[in-house]
């Protein structure tokens, strides 16, 4: 869920509202560290964080920007480059140091190793080994002296992201791990990094973070590494889309730790100063409010975009296609949409399939009212996943949509956005699961359910019917899901039958430019709670 919170402590913070006011108290000897994370795609910010870089270094020479991830995914224009892009303002911007998101692997490892051998900037992730060899796959550290001080860099990506992000790039063709992201001992990786910062004489050390907080639902959280770990003075994070300034938070042996992080789609700047006297002063500069921008760096985002302002109107619609509220909550993962609707409708009748599905984390975006662009479709579904259809049992389905809603009406990425099947959801039931505690579905324990009146459309009589748990029906969803072990493996077990169908935004466009005329219908204006 993104949260908008601003946790403050009595840590020395200046949380300053002007750019100009906050730069007059940085000296000579400051050391600056810019940050972003949770970018996705958001490329308007790279000019000006680039234009605020120089500003700062017009204050002292120590000045380093810093990505925590999540920076190569989202957006028309990282979907259509696969994210080089992104890495080409990055370039142009000044960046020093990133760590990864777990989105950076949506693309697949071959094409992640191509965005990271083109960064300029150094990769740093300390928990992403390789299991045949037992090394790390990027630095896991790295170390660089402002005048006579010593700030050593740590790179952390979430552990599930083996689970959530392209999760058969990290097995053999058995089945078998070939890469793991240390779930069961991170913070002691994490802290062998850091131990190997201060052997090479770090004075400070920075952990750039992709985890998250507990609140967030993240199983390894920032809070917990500086739990149990020692070293750390700084930790700038990502993943949970938090606006955090500033928080102190108390390492193994009790000391401070300062915990940081920049809210989402580039909505601020963050900015820690490490003084001479070795306090830390950090602050969120809103890029609503910060105006300037590097000419140079503007210059390519805008010959990035002039191509995808011109593209052709594909559709209208008289009313919002809502997906994902950018400025409260995501919440199609929680209930079904119209803009979910839409998807899974197109996915079963341009393939047809009897049920349509889609999991509600793969979809980005809104379409508002008015013209529909395929820019629009990219905004809204930015992962270019490659349409399937697999052929499952009744009983499958009723586990598989079982688990989807199991968290309901909290948020889940698997929530299902379904096509061609409907059932009713009582909220006050808890189902049980096989291996709880597992982060891989293995199926339902006893006939206590929360769905019911569960019932599959006749494609002859056009009347829904109830399933019958023997019976045998197709699904059309996106390869994440019937191939890939998406959502914690929810529709592992069906039988493939149509591989390397359409991407799910081309099969989208035909649909409502073939299907429903260029027009969205008024069936879809209700959104379907």
């Amino acid at each position: 869920m993104n949260r908008i919170m601003c946790l403050f402590a009595s840590v020395a913070l200046v949380l300053s509202l002007t750019t100009a006011a906050f730069a007059r108290e940085v000296s000579n000897s400051d050391i600056v560290i810019l940050y972003d994370n949770d970018v996705h795609g958001r490329m308007e910010g790279y000019s000006k964080m680039s234009q605020l870089r120089k500003e700062m270094l017009r204050k002292t020479p120590n000045v380093c920007v810093v990505s925590l991830g999540d920076f190569a995914q989202g957006g028309p224009l990282c979907s259509v480059s696969h994210g080089q892009y992104a890495i080409d303002l990055m370039n142009r911007a000044g960046y020093d140091f990133i760590t990864l998101g777990n989105h950076e692997y949506d693309f697949g490892l071959e094409q992640l190793a191509q965005l990271t051998n083109s960064l300029h900037a150094k990769t740093l992730v300390c928990n992403y080994v390789s299991l045949e060899t037992n090394k790390a796959v990027y630095p896991t550290c790295a170390v660089r002296k402002f005048g006579d001080v010593c700030v050593g860099f740590v790179g952390v990506v979430t552990p599930v992201t083996k689970t959530s992000d392209s999760p058969m790039s990290f097995i053999d063709e058995n089945g078998n791990d070939i890469y793991t992201f240390c779930p069961n001992n991170l913070s002691k990786v994490v802290q062998q990094s850091v131990d190997e910062c201060r052997s090479l004489g770090a004075d400070y050390v920075v952990l750039l973070a992709h985890l998250g907080d507990k609140d967030y639902g993240c199983s390894a959280s920032s809070e917990d590494v500086i739990h149990n770990t020692t070293g750390i003075d700084l930790v700038l994070d990502g993943h949970a889309h938090l606006c955090w300034p500033g928080s102190k938070v108390a390492n193994a042996k009790g000391d401070s730790v300062l915990l940081c992080s920049s809210g989402y789609y580039f909505q601020n700047i963050g900015r820690v100063v490490i003084k001479t006297d070795g306090k830390m002063e950090s602050d969120l500069i809103s890029l609503k409010d910060y105006d300037r921008k590097d000419a140079y760096v503007e210059q390519l985002y805008a010959s990035f975009q002039s191509a995808f302002d011109k593209l052709p109107t594909l559709a209208t619609s008289a009313f919002d296609l809502a997906g994902f509220d950018e400025q409260h909550d995501t919440w199609d993962r929680n209930c079904q949409t119209n803009l979910g609707t839409l998807c899974a409708d197109a996915f079963r009748v341009m393939s047809r399939a009897d049920i349509g599905w889609i999991n509600a984390g793969g979809i980005r975006g809104s379409i508002a009212a008015g013209n529909i662009s395929f820019k629009d479709l990219l905004n809204a579904f930015p992962f270019e996943n490659q349409v399937c259809v697999c052929e499952y049992t009744g009983q499958q389905l009723l586990d598989a949509l079982e688990f989807g809603v199991r968290d309901a009406p909290a948020d889940n990425g698997g929530y299902p956005q379904v096509s061609g099947i409907v059932f009713d959801l009582d909220l006050s039931v808890k189902a049980k699961f096989v291996n709880p505690e597992s982060e891989n579905f293995s199926g339902v324990i006893g006939s206590t359910r929360r769905l019911s009146n569960v019932r599959v459309l006749n494609q002859q009589t056009k009347q829904y019917e109830p399933i019958r748990p023997d019976g045998r029906y197709t699904v059309a969803s996106i390869d994440y899901m019937l191939k890939n072990h998406g959502c914690n493996g929810m529709l592992d077990g069906g039988t493939l039958i149509g591989d390397d169908r359409m991407i799910d935004t081309q099969l989208i466009e035909e649909y409502i430019t073939q299907k429903l005329n260029g027009v969205i219908s008024e069936d879809y204006r209700k959104v379907k709670r």
